[in-house]
């Protein structure tokens, strides 16, 4: 007798959590809107050395603005919370779009949907209109 597979369901207290954003949690992490990119580095590209990272940085390999508050060579160059928030998010989608298509039977349909709605949106545009 063939042996059934296990149902991939989501634990009913994931459907009923509050959903905190990316930028929250980045917030609660770092402390400040502007992270200094050794941290982001350490953080999250620990396989890259501080050379290689500001090198896939500079290329556009890693495709998060630096950010720097003056014009000096030897100023502090930072990553912004925001745009760092919707890189995560973007790759988050990315992967959990891909997983769906690797799995996709009905039997994972729900879960693979969750996967995918469950990474929140960060919208860093800047208003349209200004007030004068």
């Amino acid at each position: 007798m063939p042996r059934a597979e296990p149902r991939a369901e989501m634990p009913a207290w994931l459907d009923e959590a509050e959903p905190v954003s990316t930028v929250a949690l980045l917030y609660r992490e770092f402390g400040d809107v502007l992270i200094p990119i050794e941290d982001v580095r350490q953080r999250y590209f620990r396989n890259r050395n501080e050379h290689t990272f500001r090198r896939a940085l500079n290329s556009g390999e890693i495709p998060l603005p630096v950010v720097t508050l003056d014009d000096s060579h030897k100023t502090r160059r930072f990553v912004c919370l925001y745009q760092l928030a919707a890189y995560i998010e973007h790759r988050s989608r990315a992967a959990a779009i891909e997983r769906a298509q690797a799995l996709p039977d009905r039997q994972h349909a729900r879960l693979n949907r969750a996967f995918v709605d469950a990474i929140p949106t960060t919208d860093f545009r800047a208003p349209t209109g200004t007030a004068d």
